[in-house]
C-alpha cells in the first residue's frame, strides 16, 4: 500500500463527530470536552478541532480561544493548539463580524483543509462548530455548509436543557434535514444550576415530534465518566 492509499484507509478509519446546537452558550464545548475526555480514556486516539473562534483573547504572545483550549486539554493535548483552531478573532460576536473589525475575513477553504493534519492521527475527531447550525463562520458560509464540506461526518445537536428548547430543537432537527443533514442524535445540556420546571419532560417531550434520537443528559456538573452510556453509543 503506498503512502496515499494509506492515508484514504486511516481517513476513512477516523469517525468524525460535529459538535453543533440549537444556539450560542448551549454547552457544545462542555459536551464536547466530556466526550473528547471519555473516548481518550477508553483508549482512542482524539483529535479535536475548532474551525474559527472569536471573543478570544491575548495570554503573552498568543491568542487564545478558550473553547479550543478546553477541547485541546480534554483529548490529552494532541498536535498544537495552532491546529486545533487555525483562525482566531477577538471581538465577541459571529467570526465574519469579529474578523471584519480587524479588517480581516475568515478563509473559507481554510476552514475545510484545516481538518486535514488530524485525518490520520485520530481513532475519532470532534469538529466544535461556532453559535448554532445555521450561524456564520465566513461570509456566506454558514456551519451547516461546513459539514457538508466535511462529510462523511455525523452532527450531534447540543441542546439547553431549559424553557424554549423544545422548538428550538425541533427547528433546527426539521431545518437540518431540509438541506440533506440528518443529526444522529440531540443531548440536553444543563446549562445552570438553577432548572427550571421544563427540565424534567423536554426529552419525553422533543420525542413525540422528533424521529432523532435524544441521547442523554448532561448534568451542570458532569464528568466523562457519567456519560460513557450514550457516549459509546456514538461510535
Amino acid at each position: 500500500m503506498n503512502q496515499s492509499e494509506t492515508q484514504s484507509a486511516s481517513h476513512q478509519q477516523a469517525r468524525r463527530l460535529f459538535i453543533s446546537g440549537t444556539d450560542t452558550d448551549v454547552g457544545k464545548t462542555f459536551v464536547g470536552c466530556l466526550l473528547a475526555e471519555h473516548f481518550r480514556y477508553s483508549g482512542k486516539q482524539v483529535g479535536v478541532y475548532k474551525p474559527v473562534a472569536s471573543d478570544c483573547r491575548t495570554e503573552g504572545d498568543e491568542i487564545i480561544a478558550e473553547d479550543a483550549q478546553s477541547l485541546w486539554i480534554a483529548a490529552g493535548k494532541p498536535r498544537t493548539l495552532k491546529e486545533v483552531c487555525p483562525q482566531k478573532f477577538f471581538a465577541p460576536v459571529a467570526p465574519p463580524q469579529a474578523a471584519r473589525a480587524e479588517n480581516k475575513t475568515v478563509d473559507q477553504t481554510q476552514l475545510v483543509r484545516g481538518i486535514d493534519c488530524w485525518n490520520d492521527q485520530s481513532d475519532v475527531l470532534i469538529v466544535e462548530g461556532a453559535g448554532g447550525l445555521f450561524s456564520p463562520l465566513a461570509d456566506g458560509f454558514l456551519n451547516a455548509d461546513l459539514v457538508k464540506q466535511l462529510g462523511p461526518i455525523d452532527v450531534l445537536i447540543i441542546a439547553a436543557n431549559r424553557l424554549g428548547t423544545i422548538h428550538q430543537t425541533l427547528a433546527t432537527c426539521i431545518a437540518a434535514k431540509s438541506i440533506g443533514i440528518t443529526p444522529i442524535g440531540i443531548v440536553l445540556s444543563d446549562v445552570t444550576k438553577s432548572l427550571d420546571q421544563s427540565t424534567e419532560e423536554n426529552e419525553s417531550e422533543i420525542a413525540k415530534y422528533s424521529d432523532v434520537p435524544v441521547l442523554g443528559r448532561v448534568g451542570y456538573d458532569e464528568t466523562h465518566d457519567q456519560v460513557a452510556e450514550w457516549a459509546s453509543r456514538l461510535l
